[in-house]
């Protein structure tokens, strides 16, 4: 295999024209591809479009339409009565105008302006709306609030207890999972972010909002689609801005290091046509940039630069040993060619384990991770050899013996890497029992490790939307919903009382708990009926008795022009839906309700329906569910995978497992660390440990590599490991120190779930490498894995 490796740098140095052109070819194909990439914010990246919960979820839809929202709270800051305020009100009325007439995408917008106040008439109804008819004085609009109040289907939802807030609640008729031909708002114009739902429908919002017009107000818009349409925004725009910070960083760290322009434009040229190369499979493939690809391109530059590093430090000692440029490349791919082939592998191997994840977007990251993964390979030598082959073939003189020392690193360097392997061969039972300390700590953090999630959380604080969103979930609102679908079992069946005080029940049990801001059903509609019916006393605010009674109250409501409980309710009358408005609290929140629901269900049973839940607050419990398997299976599938082939590559079982050690200990510290610091594992951090072990194999392969290597060669563990630390110690510090301050690079992120992501993963890469450099030698020391010791004539 290395002879194989040998034979391409040759061929690379001899072809380096057709190969530069070969690089150019795959970079114009890739950018024509990556022209075209989509991106989907929407619960669909999550989710198959076999899975049941997202099938139940669209069968939803179909009968009750989109769940998704735009909620704009508003308040009228320093002017007397607030909201209900004479000239404040008829701006509201002029504002929910504007949004039916101008916004995109939308079902109905509905505010204080056009809400349904019901007001009974002998044996009829009446349905007021103040935009019908406007009061003609303030003391009129204040008689009206009090009558608003006095609706408990308003209070909490359009209006606050204290009649201090209004909100603005617009429906739409789109959802983030609707295909990409419904939500273009013009056909002609393209995929452009600002042509798209949920884009489009929030930049017409934004813009109406900031009208002097409407200065009076205070507003404080969220819901559904602010919430997309800034993940939306953040992938777009921000991949390319942290994947600029990490090249130049990384170009830095290289121009640092090897003082030279091909040391550092080589790198950076395979890792940049390799994210792009990257794009390209995505959209080859057919999927979309979803939530998931936002840290992929820093993570791919700081993963690719790793074999560009390897090659460029062992060609930079060989050509000052050997004096010959072809000669010297030949035998630094002879050394580092395996090595880096199965680093690579190995890497591809932890991401291609989340392709197994019954999360979509996770499997899909697996997919082009690795891909991106083994493009950098395949660049690093082709590219870079063709690059490092320009040039004196023969330096005008021999390099001096500083010129050769300062070519592994100087001599600071080679004392720092001697005296590790003097420290470790000093104390390798102090450090083996010291890491086996770590890691019986690492095992108790991570039985103290939970799943959990919260949407909200992903976001940074110096995003205004994240305050604009928890000062609505503290008011009123609830950004969030988790939906009960009622099923009478026939046409009509929801007019029966039984059905009706089966609905009751699961909402006034859902109502206490504290996550859940506002609910709606039909079971409102018809005690605000009732109520209405009996002289608007609240002392009938209470379901009708008997069928018949529903029947003729919704038909004197829809004759008076009612139309809110057409969208609680299926054509037929067989399904009625239950919504609980809820705060973007933690998944689990959620969960424990649903928990509690069936738990209710076991000791209750409902008798005259069924019922089971959807909507977007059961996909994000679902994820739960998905997050322990895909954790689990991923890091065993790894696990599994990367021992084989550690193996394979040692061709022993023995040097395999051992060099194992080393790759297991820095992830299961990782995952240590976020049990004892309460870092909960979620959507976003469920691949680390898979990733991690594949990265951190890296180093472990060639510094395993190299001491078997010069092992065989010298005869001696501790000339070996001496040799092979002072030859590739330098290069993996330079690749660990890549990898770290690329991945803390995500810190910049406006997302906290990237951020989070790269700190675990920089702490898992200076584990990794700490492991390798004190870990691996005392193992190998102790254990003599390659056999008993002998002369080096005899070796």
């Amino acid at each position: 295999m290395s002879s194989g490796f040998a034979a391409v740098a040759g061929w690379s140095y001899d072809n380096r024209w057709w190969v530069l052109s070969i690089a150019v070819g795959v970079l114009a194909g890739s950018f024509y591809l990556a022209a075209s990439a989509e991106i989907d914010s929407s619960y669909e990246a999550y989710f198959d479009a076999n899975d049941p919960t997202f099938l139940h979820y669209e069968e939803f839809r179909e009968d009750f339409g989109s769940d998704e929202v735009s909620y704009i709270l508003y308040e009228a800051p320093g002017i007397e009565h607030g909201p209900w305020n004479y000239e404040v009100m008829r701006s509201v009325v002029a504002l929910t105008e504007t949004l039916e007439d101008e916004v995109p995408f939308i079902y109905e917008v509905q505010s204080l302006a056009n809400a349904e106040l019901m007001v009974g008439r002998d044996d009829a109804i009446d349905i007021y709306q103040l935009s019908d008819a406007f009061p003609d004085t303030q003391q009129e609009l204040l008689t009206l609030r009090d009558r608003y109040l006095n609706k408990p289907m308003f209070v909490g939802g359009i209006l606050s207890e204290d009649a201090k807030y209004a909100a603005i609640i617009i429906e739409m008729d789109r959802s983030s999972t609707d295909p990409l031909d419904e939500i273009r708002l013009d056909p002609e114009q393209g995929d452009a972010l600002s042509n798209l739902y949920p884009q489009a429908t929030n930049d017409a919002i934004d813009e109406i909002l900031a009208r002097p017009e409407y200065s009076n107000l205070r507003f404080y818009h969220s819901g559904d689609v602010p919430l997309n349409a800034a993940f939306n925004v953040v992938i777009a725009e921000e991949s390319a801005f942290l994947d600029g910070i990490t090249a130049a960083v990384v170009a830095l760290l290289l121009l640092f290091f090897f003082r030279n322009v091909v040391g550092v434009v080589g790198p950076i040229l395979v890792v940049q046509i390799s994210v792009i190369a990257t794009v390209g499979f995505v959209v080859l493939m057919g999927w979309k940039l979803d939530m998931s690809f936002g840290g992929m391109p820093t993570l791919l530059t700081a993963i690719g630069v790793a074999h560009s590093v390897h090659i460029l430090s062992e060609f930079r000692a060989r050509f000052a040993q050997l004096g010959d440029r072809r000669e010297a490349l030949v035998q630094t791919i002879y050394l580092v060619g395996a090595p880096c082939l199965f680093t690579s592998v190995t890497t591809a191997i932890g991401f291609a384990s989340m392709s197994f994840a019954p999360i979509k977007s996770i499997a899909h990251q697996g997919g082009y991770a690795a891909f991106g993964v083994m493009a950098s390979f395949f660049l690093s030598f082709t590219l870079l050899m063709a690059l490092l082959s320009f040039g004196r073939r023969v330096p005008s003189k021999p390099a001096s013996p500083e010129k050769i020392e300062a070519s592994k690193g100087g001599a600071v360097m080679q004392r720092f890497l001697n005296r590790v392997v003097v420290f470790v061969s000093r104390q390798r039972v102090a450090l083996l029992a010291t890491f086996g300390v770590t890691f019986i700590l690492s095992i108790v953090g991570i039985s103290r490790m939970v799943v959990d999630s919260n949407w909200l959380n992903d976001f940074s604080d110096r995003m205004p939307l994240k305050h604009v969103t928890i000062k609505v979930d503290e008011v009123m609102g609830g950004a969030a919903n988790l939906i009960f679908l009622f099923d009478g079992g026939a046409s009509d069946s929801v007019l029966e009382p039984a059905v009706l005080a089966e609905i009751d029940r699961v909402q006034t049990w859902a109502s206490d708990y504290e996550i859940v801001r506002k609910s709606y059903s039909i079971v409102d509609v018809l005690k605000d009926l009732n109520q209405t019916f009996h002289g608007d006393d609240p002392a009938h605010h209470k379901l009708p008795e008997s069928r018949e009674l529903n029947a003729q109250y919704l038909i004197l409501y829809e004759s008076a022009g009612g139309s809110e409980a057409n969208k609680l309710i299926s054509s037929d009358y067989r399904n009625a839906s239950l919504e609980l408005r809820l705060a973007l609290a933690m998944t689990s929140e959620t969960a424990e309700i649903v928990d509690d629901f069936y738990e209710e269900l076991e000791t209750t049973p409902l008798e005259a329906s069924t019922t089971r839940l959807t909507g977007i607050g059961a996909l994000w419990v679902k994820l739960l569910d998905y997050i322990v398997s895909s954790q689990v299976n991923g890091f065993t599938l790894a696990f599994a995978a990367i021992a084989i082939v550690m193996c394979v590559l040692f061709r022993s079982i023995k040097v395999g497992l051992i060099a194992m050690v080393p790759n297991i200990s820095p992830v299961l510290l990782t995952l240590g660390v976020m049990g004892w610091l309460g870092i909960p594992l979620d959507y976003n951090k469920v691949a680390i440990a898979s990733v991690a072990m594949g990265i951190a194999v890296d180093d472990t392969i060639h510094l395993m590599s190299r001491i078997r290597h010069e092992f065989y060669r010298l005869g001696n563990y501790q000339d070996a490991v001496r040799e092979a630390m002072t030859d590739v110690g330098r290069a993996l510090l330079i690749t660990s120190a890549a990898l770290v301050l690329g991945f803390l690079v995500l810190n910049f992120s406006l997302l906290n779930s990237n951020a989070v992501r790269g700190s675990l993963l920089a702490t898992t890469i200076l584990a990794a490498l700490i492991a390798d450099f004190l870990l691996m030698p005392a193992l190998i020391l102790t254990f003599k894995p390659f056999g008993a010791e002998k002369s080096p004539q005899a070796a």
